[in-house]
């Protein structure tokens, strides 16, 4: 009964988790606002109940039952100092009340990482996970097609408050606060989708399910008029694709016959994809992906002057180049930035305190060249709140995981590998591969929890393969005496 009454709450606690990943991925668009700075959302409430679950279970069982998350024990302790040195931060921080806001986001984020090598405990369970996240990233670009033609937004979208001539903005950005979120959430599930159909034994139904949401994630990818994940990650990962296939499949699915097939679908769907945005965009949202597609070679300019200081430093300085304000804005953010970083003694600004430091308020300011506070790169968040160790410390092993990803999907190394696990593999391997871009294009990853989603699906597929090979190079060596 005892055990019963065990397995009964962990069953319980499989479905919290569920409930939770589909929620972080809808984020802040679906919850309950309590005060005009705070909304409730399904999110953090299901995350609250699995937190709460998992205590209670802990208590009884007086175990974490966490020993098959061994081969990534040092990817949990850096991420245990990286919390442990947030809150060291927080002595130093010149705002307080950002500081310990930043803390409680990194935490969370954190613990929603780590909760997918913890609850995804074999094959069935990661299958089972990505099939909820397949379904909720579905609905989300759905609506963003729907977005794109009626201009209805979401009240969490920036768009929905944006003043335009015409009176409603033509930005897509779906649950997310802005189109660079949704472009960088795309670009993130894409190898997903793209492994999918090349590498599962999936039905006739299944894989026209998934190269329409291929389709419509392409239209919508470029509806964003993102730059960075159109024109630099979209093709970083379609590189990164088609070598990690030639890796981890066997030659014999590399014949003439399965090339011409899949180049027809892919050159199919490129010309449905230019159909769509003919067609089904708003004359105002055509204007503004192309005057952004159309601006590629001014924001190479605009790059190359900010950078070479031509556009940057002198009090009053104008800020917008020949691509308008993003490009030249953002090479002065990162140029303070690391000026903030040395008179820290590179020990960092403190949690979440790059933007009082930015702040006109602040002693640091250097006025003219800047309008956002936030320095609208990931990379550079790191390092500039906590300094080089803990930048160096995230950024090895970033890497060391795409390296041991790369030895798991090759066949030579992991013959024995599971389809499905291989999948895995080379999809959040493209993925991430991917986001050392990707994570340029958004104002913060903090709370960006397709990142963390991300970051967590990989964890747990290294933890899969990792001990799935361990199970079968035994028998392999007692098989061949």
């Amino acid at each position: 009964m005892v055990n019963e009454g065990f397995l009964s709450q962990r069953k319980r606690l499989d479905t919290l988790f569920y409930l939770t990943a589909a929620f972080a991925l809808l984020g802040p668009s679906f919850g309950i606002p309590v005060t005009s700075g705070f909304t409730l959302t399904f999110f953090r409430l299901a995350f609250f109940v699995l937190l709460a679950g998992f205590i209670f279970r802990f208590v009884n069982t007086k175990s974490l039952e966490a020993t098959y998350m061994y081969p990534i024990r040092w990817y949990i302790a850096f991420l245990c100092f990286w919390i442990v040195y947030a809150v060291l931060t927080l002595t130093w921080v010149i705002d307080m009340g950002k500081g310990i806001r930043y803390v409680v986001f990194l935490t969370n984020m954190i613990a929603l990482a780590l909760s997918f090598p913890y609850f995804i405990r074999n094959e069935s369970y990661y299958q089972k996970i990505t099939k909820v996240l397949f379904g909720v990233y579905t609905a989300i670009i759905l609506f963003a097609v729907f977005e794109s033609v009626t201009l209805i937004h979401l009240p969490t979208s920036r768009a929905a408050d944006e003043n335009v001539s015409d009176g409603v903005s033509a930005a897509v950005t779906s649950v997310f606060t802005n189109q660079n979120d949704l472009a960088t959430c795309i670009t993130l599930a894409l190898p997903f989708i793209a492994a999918a159909m090349i590498m599962l034994p999936l039905s006739r139904k299944a894989k026209t399910a998934l190269y329409g949401v291929f389709i419509l994630s392409g239209y919508v990818l470029f509806a964003t008029g993102s730059r960075v994940n159109e024109l630099i990650v979209l093709p970083l990962i379609a590189v990164a694709l088609l070598i990690l296939f030639w890796k981890s499949l066997d030659r014999s699915r590399f014949n003439l016959k399965s090339i011409r097939r899949n180049g027809f679908f892919l050159l199919l769907a490129v010309v449905l994809i230019q159909v769509m945005l003919a067609t089904m965009l708003t004359p105002e949202g055509q204007r503004v992906v192309g005057d952004k597609l159309g601006s590629t070679s001014a924001s190479l300019s605009d790059l190359h002057n900010a950078v070479s200081e031509e556009l940057v430093g002198e009090e009053g300085s104008g800020i917008a180049g020949q691509s308008g304000e993003s490009i030249t804005v953002r090479v002065n953010l990162l140029k303070h930035g690391f000026d903030f970083l040395v008179k820290s003694h590179f020990m960092g600004v403190g949690a979440g305190n790059i933007e009082r430091w930015m702040h006109p308020s602040s002693d640091e300011y250097v006025s003219g060249n800047v309008n956002k506070e936030n320095i609208h790169n990931w990379w550079a968040e790191i390092l500039v709140n906590f300094g080089v160790v803990t930048f160096a410390l995230y950024l090895s092993l970033y890497v060391w995981l795409l390296w041991r990803l790369w030895k798991l999907i090759s066949l030579k190394r992991s013959p024995h590998l599971s389809p499905y696990l291989r999948f895995g593999a080379v999809a959040s391997l493209a993925a991430m591969t991917g986001y050392f871009f990707g994570g340029m294009a958004m104002s913060t990853a903090i709370h960006f929890t397709p990142m963390w989603i991300s970051y967590g699906l990989a964890l747990a597929v290294l933890v899969l393969g990792e001990h799935q090979n361990k199970q079968v190079e035994p028998k392999s060596i007692s098989g061949s005496k």
